[in-house]
């Protein structure tokens, strides 16, 4: 029973760390948030924010690790529901770029590199940021999925590297937010042009280059 205790607070007192540190991430800004200002949000002191995780790094790449398993799921869904290739692509890029307007601040981190512990191979304790890796292979992994769907339906290009185009489409759709986001009044002064509708024409650019 004291161990199931000890185990219930330590996952309360995780939690409320990382609520907190979320909340002023996303009002303040990562930079500008200090360990500090975590303890102090979650009412605790920075001994005890420290028993729990080494750093303010570590606790965004624990949140971070979190978002990335959110998107995974949204993604899986997406790609493999019934339809066609070019309807789950497109269901893929919308979910996306919600998933951006929602999360800013998490959908940016996850495109900025992630240092894996020193040696590069795997540890036999947890780290965070080889799980990052992993939901990070396990994303590129559902892209192939749905790649080889247009492949079964012959609207792709033929003897296409899965991996490699898994990592064009990745970073192509990935960016396609991200610009549209910087560019958003640029956009609607310039070309009387939505947002939305630039990603549009984007990602259906996109899709054209590997079609057959």
């Amino acid at each position: 029973m004291p161990g199931k205790k000890k185990e219930s607070l330590t996952r309360f007192n995780r939690e409320n760390i990382i609520q907190s540190a979320r909340a002023l991430f996303e009002s303040r800004g990562i930079e500008k948030t200090t360990v500090d200002d975590i303890a102090k949000e979650a009412d605790c002191s920075k001994s005890t924010l420290y028993v729990y995780f080494k750093s303010k790094e570590e606790i965004l790449q624990t949140i971070l690790l979190e978002q990335m398993e959110q998107l995974f799921s949204l993604l899986k869904e997406n790609i493999e529901k019934e339809g066609k290739f070019r309807d789950n692509y497109h269901a893929v890029c919308k979910a996306m770029a919600d998933y951006e307007k929602k999360y800013p601040i998490y959908f940016s981190c996850m495109l900025e590199k992630i240092e894996l512990p020193e040696g590069q191979e795997k540890p036999d304790a947890p780290d965070v940021r080889w799980q990052i890796y992993e939901t990070g292979e396990a994303l590129n992994e559902e892209v192939i999925v749905l790649l080889k769907k247009g492949e079964q339906e012959s609207v792709l290009k033929k003897g296409m590297d899965p991996v490699l185009t898994a990592m064009f489409f990745w970073s192509g759709i990935s960016e396609i937010i991200r610009f549209s986001g910087q560019k958003e009044q640029y956009l609607k002064r310039r070309m009387n042009m939505s947002r939305e509708a630039y990603m549009d024409y984007a990602f259906s650019l996109l899709l054209e280059s590997i079609l057959a």
